[in-house]
């Protein structure tokens, strides 16, 4: 069962509010499925699919560099 919370679209447009979930990933397999399930709900949406690749790439330099958690 999933529970989908009502999320304005303002925080969805935000990279942080992104971050912050793909900050759950702890290798590149789990950040792919996580962008890719976002990216499958947001895709008609151009400025939230943004800061979705926005996040996803900072994310992925955060895991280069070895920081699994980042404040």
């Amino acid at each position: 069962m999933t529970v989908q919370i009502d999320v304005p679209v303002q925080e969805l447009e935000d990279k942080g509010h992104w971050l912050r979930k793909f900050r759950r990933a702890k290798n590149l397999n789990t950040l792919q499925l996580m962008v890719s399930n976002a990216i499958d709900r947001h895709h008609n949406t151009a400025s939230v699919a943004a800061a979705i690749y926005l996040a996803e790439c900072q994310r992925e330099r955060e895991l280069e560099q070895g920081r699994l958690l980042d404040r």
